[in-house]
């Protein structure tokens, strides 16, 4: 009994170490995939990016729309990118301007003073994350009042 003892308090203070040394190998051997998403100097609909003077300040919002939502009409004075978690997204500049993203898509958000609203238009809630690189203090999404 007390060599079972012995072997079972020898076990439990082997095997973590064992396991620790078999992570770090793991972690030596293998290297990150890495994917440019977005890369871009101008929005989905052409507008040019330019930062506003400040102290600079980044933000990532984690949205979550229900089918049928839409935003109000707005406009973005700071560069932006997103990606579409799930669900589908209709962007609207104007009729003849718009775009549709679904699940896995990433886009340059529209900047400046271009008018927009984006809509969720699937079958289930549109999940998108979106990073604003902008200024401290300066709202990142400004409505416009029709």
């Amino acid at each position: 009994m007390r060599r079972f003892l012995f072997l079972t308090l020898g076990m439990g203070m082997l095997l973590p170490t064992v396991g620790c040394n078999l992570q770090k190998e793991v972690s030596k051997n293998t290297k990150p995939v890495i994917e440019t998403l977005v890369s871009a100097t101008e929005s989905w609909n052409g507008d040019r990016y330019s930062y506003p003077e400040g102290q600079a300040q980044i933000i990532l919002l984690k949205i979550t729309a229900p089918v049928g939502f839409r935003t109000p009409v707005h406009t973005h004075p700071q560069p932006g990118v997103a990606y579409l978690s799930k669900g589908k997204l209709e962007c609207v500049v104007t009729a003849d301007n718009t775009k549709v993203f679904s699940a896995g898509d990433s886009f340059a958000t529209t900047s400046g003073e271009t008018p927009h609203y984006c809509e969720s238009i699937g079958d289930e809630p549109a999940v998108v994350f979106v990073t604003y690189a902008g200024v401290e203090g300066q709202q990142f999404t400004i409505p416009i009042n029709k």
